[in-house]
């Protein structure tokens, strides 16, 4: 499966990380402004305490100080979280969120 470059920028256009990780991220506190914030509980292992997870709101980059997953958007995020390739995820953002 191979991603055009207007889907992509599509997807990064259309869907604000601060919009994706308070849709994906329950257990994220209300943000205060934007820049790395509280992303909640992790949802890469079986996390129990809050405030090791972090989520970039402007970049959509993230990381788990527990465990060490990180990433550097919110396709990223989907890549890891559902095991997807590249592609995958972008069509999968592109279909969850009507881009």
């Amino acid at each position: 499966m191979k991603i055009a470059a207007q889907s992509l920028q599509n997807v990064k256009a259309y869907i604000r990380p601060l919009d994706f990780y308070r849709s994906e991220l329950p257990d994220m506190p209300p943000p205060r402004g934007s820049g790395w914030r509280d992303g909640g509980l992790c949802p890469f292992h079986p996390d129990k305490h809050a405030g090791s997870f972090r989520v970039n709101l402007e970049t959509g980059a993230f990381t788990c100080f527990s465990c060490g997953t990180k990433g550097g958007d919110i396709i990223a995020f989907v890549q890891q979280r559902d095991g997807l390739s590249f592609p995958e995820a972008v069509q999968k953002l592109s279909n969850d969120w009507g881009v």
